[in-house]
């Protein structure tokens, strides 16, 4: 069904979304409020922008097309707009997408290099090796397999393209959400470069640029590019009135490593690409890219916000009150379990069978006559303000990430086109942040991880029937290897968790995706992908200081009754997965601007095991898995371009079947990994993007979602509410751009004014998936600002911005271990100033 747009870009290949029910009325709002395909193409750094609205070519269909010609509700977002918005990591590619909510940490993970996005509803806020992502993150064709390190930078970008809905066919395993595609600056054919500083807030310095070098005239092209972020942390950490001669065990248990900064929520980050194009041939491309990324910064700034020093939800003690009763107990009141408890602990120790108790007892040091071994209670008086802590324990963020691709780009006679990705990427992580807030050891958590994967994608795509079909065929191989260490010692080392985990996951697909042009005018869609994947699992993990062994669980109730500090099951578990996925679609051109769509799409996310059990299971030999969860997704939108081009208006409406939920759930003090139970979404969703004059342009977008547990499995216990995590019920940005031409009498001076303000509005976002009202937000609503003066002759503009100008400050990730008990909560960055300089050539 070509159209006289769709022409004018190459082509071959497609791909969904679904339908709705529910909330027509948001339809008559967005007509008014109307939300953007956000993205304004990129225009002439020198000249005047032209009246109409810009195409954007996108390849989420893995061929060329202009936007508005994909049957998908994408956001797509030029380089010039995230320029433009002071954006520079893919995790702020949210605030410009509807019914998106990306953070860029996890609860308790300490790194702000943990990207957790959510899209209608769907997504992953767990960092954890055994747990995969549900949306999928893809650079230049390339897949992220962990949540861990995929914080991309917005390095010397292109475009990044924003999927909704189940992208199972084209994208495959864990995009059941939908994916986020980010597309690199092909190297140039001629010399040039770019350069940018900028200045802000808490000693904000950040660098960015990009060389563009021809080696060889119409045959060997590169390209260099890096950028640098140095800032400080905005979350003071201070010394407690009255902790003076306490004593504490902070620095005497197992860590992935250890550092307790003054601050956090400081960044410190070095990233750098390299590109190599090599024309082979008149019809043969190859592209090498090398990348790597450092971080070594500050954790994120944790703030406790609840204890629980009574009874936890099981009804025993929470660890916390455990602690209490230790150091504030004579050994006559203490009945012989708990006096077991309080005794000597295990220091210092990190595996190992047996149980070395070098450790001072915790029982009676406050009731003794030696005042040299007092200790502090834990409870309320440690919650402060949210930019103030009173930690000590852990404090660090230190990731580094790499990989090499080489894309094999091949026109082949007969309107046959082959493209190979091949690649390979690694992770190496140590993370880890202090969450009781307070000077005592009562929940501090680190974690060291370390990954290799390598992929490879084969896709042939062709035309037929005299072009009225448009086919993609293809095959996908990924392998990846790793393991994770969790290092948490809980309650000044009664608990003592050392989780060493290997994985080792593997699958293979094949997918076929059909576009067929009944008519002119009218078009179907057929895909499918068959996965099979294999996953083999061992998990070591040990109470180094054999807690429930102490509290009365017998040895043979261990998994190895000869030690008492092993918790998880023996030897090496093994998962078998198998999946099919299908995209069916219709799609009509009403006329050359407006297209109208419908589809049915599905997508999966693979199950596991299980990790953090801090007590033997009740089989002390069988691992705890979990199954793969799925999506079902009807969607009916439609894509238009009226006045001239000077509105763009795209809607979307969709009812999405979720079912074997996976959560994490508190059991007793284990955060654990289970399927929930079963979800209905419904949702609608619209963006609107309007050149009100030559000079002044409107953008926006409104989403409203419904998603709710239809079903719950026995024992999951949600009481505090049943919304889906990070998923706000309504929410909506508005962009304003204005520019004013400016003429000097001192030519090299001409140049232009812009002025952009933006609001982004988020309500009824509950931050975990037991909605703890500490951490639920009822209205979020950020302003950000900018003016930019662009020179026409000299090629350099200034910016000067602002974002979060209200300082608005709300709860962006939460944590709450009933069973230790504490409340830990993450609040959004406070008001930062900051002013830019760019130069190119």
């Amino acid at each position: 069904m070509p159209t006289e747009r769709s022409q004018r870009v190459e082509g071959i290949a497609s791909r969904w979304p679904s339908r709705a029910g529910s909330a027509l009325f948001v339809c008559a709002i967005a007509g008014v409020l109307a939300v953007p395909l956000v993205g304004v193409r990129a225009q002439s750094e020198t000249a005047a922008r032209k009246p109409g609205l810009e195409e954007i070519v996108v390849t989420a269909q893995k061929r060329a097309q202009n936007v508005q010609d994909v049957p998908i509700s994408i956001t797509a977002m030029s380089a010039d707009l995230l320029r433009a918005k002071g954006l520079t990591n893919v995790a702020e590619v949210g605030e410009l997408s509807p019914n998106v909510d990306i953070d860029t940490t996890s609860p308790f993970s300490g790194s702000s290099s943990v990207l957790s996005p959510f899209i209608r509803g769907i997504g992953q806020n767990d960092f954890a090796f055994n747990l995969e992502p549900g949306v999928g993150v893809y650079v230049d064709g390339v897949y992220y397999a962990r949540t861990i390190g995929a914080t991309v930078d917005l390095l010397d970008l292109d475009r990044v393209e924003v999927l909704k809905g189940p992208q199972g066919t084209l994208f495959g395993r864990n995009t059941i959400g939908g994916a986020i595609n980010v597309v690199t600056r092909r190297p140039s054919e001629e010399f040039d470069y770019q350069g940018e500083v900028t200045l802000g807030s808490f000693d904000r310095l950040e660098l960015r640029g990009a060389l563009d070098v021809p080696i060889l005239p119409e045959r060997l092209y590169s390209q260099f590019a890096f950028s640098s972020k140095r800032s400080d942390g905005y979350q003071k950490r201070k010394t407690f009135p009255g902790s003076a001669g306490s004593v504490s065990d902070e620095d005497s248990f197992a860590r992935a490593a250890f550092k307790s900064r003054t601050k956090s929520g400081g960044s410190h980050q070095d990233n750098f690409r390299g590109k190599l194009l090599w024309m082979a041939g008149d019809d043969v491309e190859v592209t090498l890219t090398a990348d790597y990324s450092t971080v070594d910064e500050q954790g994120t700034p944790g703030t406790l916000v609840g204890t629980n020093t009574g009874l936890g939800p099981d009804g025993n003690p929470t660890i916390a009150a455990v602690y209490n009763i230790c150091i504030n107990s004579t050994p006559a009141t203490l009945p012989p379990p708990l006096a077991a408890v309080c005794g000597p602990r295990a220091v210092g120790r990190t595996a190992g069978p047996g149980l070395n108790a070098d450790g001072a007892p915790l029982l009676g040091v406050n009731t003794d006559a030696d005042p040299t071994n007092d200790r502090l209670s834990f409870g309320d008086a440690f919650i402060s303000d949210k930019d103030v802590s009173f930690a000590t324990g852990s404090n660090f963020s230190k990731v580094d990430t790499s990989g090499v691709a080489m894309t094999l780009d091949w026109s082949l006679p007969g309107d046959l086109d082959f493209k190979s990705i091949s690649a390979m990427r690694k992770l190496s992580a140590k993370f880890g942040i202090d969450l009781d807030g307070s000077p005592i050891n009562i929940a501090d958590t680190s974690f060291d991880t370390n990954q290799t994967q390598y992929s490879q994608e084969l896709q042939l795509t062709g035309l037929a029937f005299e072009s009225r079909l448009n086919w993609v065929v293809g095959l996908f191989y990924f392998h990846e290897r790793g393991d994770l260490t969790d290092y948490v010692p809980f309650g000044e080392g009664l608990v003592q968790v050392f989780g060493e985990n290997l994985f080792t996951n593997e699958s293979f697909a094949g997918f076929v995706n059909m576009n067929y042009s009944l008519t002119e005018r009218l078009g179907l869609t057929l895909g499918v992908r068959h996965t099979d994947e294999d996953k083999q699992f061992e998990g070591r993990q040990r109470d180094l200081n054999a807690f429930p062994n102490k509290l009365g669980v017998p040895a043979a109730a261990h998994p190895d009754p000869s030690d008492v500090t092993r918790i998880y099951p023996l030897g090496e578990q093994s998962k078998d997965f198998k999946d099919r996925s299908i995209r069916l679609g219709i799609e009509y051109q009403l006329q050359d601007e407006t297209l109208l769509y419908a589809s049915f799409s599905q997508g999966t996310k693979s199950g596991g095991f299980t990790t953090r059990l801090l007590v033997p299971e009740p089989n002390p030999n069988v691992a705890p898995d979990f199954d793969e969860e799925t999506a079902d997704s009807y969607e009916i939108g439609f894509k238009s371009r009226m006045f001239d081009d000077r509105l763009q208006l795209n809607m979307a409406a969709f009812y999405t079947i979720y079912d074997d939920i996976q959560v994490t759930v508190q059991r007793n003090i284990s955060p654990t990994f289970e399927n929930a139970g079963e979800g209905v979404i419904r949702g609608v969703e619209a963006e609107f993007e309007s050149l009100i004059t030559d000079t002044f342009r409107l953008s926006g977008g409104v989403g409203v979602l419904d998603a709710q547990y239809s079903s719950l499995e026995p024992g999951t216990v949600l009481d505090r509410g049943d919304r889906f995590v990070n998923t706000p019920n309504f929410s909506a940005n508005l962009t304003a751009n204005y520019t004013l031409p400016f003429v000097a009498d001192y030519m090299a001076l001409n140049g232009e004014f812009r002025v952009q303000a933006s609001w982004n509005h988020k309500s009824n976002v509950a931050n975990d998936a037991e909605n703890n009202p500490l951490f639920f937000e009822d209205h979020i609503n950020v302003v950000n600002a900018a003016v930019t003066y662009t020179s026409y002759a000299s090629n350099w503009e200034a910016t000067l911005g602002v974002r979060n100008l209200t300082d608005t400050r709300f709860v962006a990730s939460g944590f709450e271990n009933p069973g230790i008990g504490f409340s830990n909560a993450i609040f959004s960055r406070p008001r930062e100033f900051y002013l830019s300089m760019r130069i190119w050539r």
